[in-house]
């Protein structure tokens, strides 16, 4: 783990300082940019798996 990981949101497009809210200490600067991240991943996972699917 870096410095960076431990102050910085994790969120990708953010640079806010990384707080501890509701467990996720030193990982995201709010809920909100859990939330985000979590939202931006199911996306990459369902956009990889439509993408497996139309090339049969």
């Amino acid at each position: 783990m870096t410095d960076r990981d431990r102050d910085e949101c994790r969120m990708p497009t953010c640079s806010e300082p990384a707080r501890d809210r509701a467990g996720y200490s030193g990982r995201f600067c709010s809920d909100s940019c859990e939330v985000r991240y979590e939202h931006l991943q199911a996306d990459a996972r369902d956009a990889a798996v439509d993408e497996v699917e139309n090339r049969y």
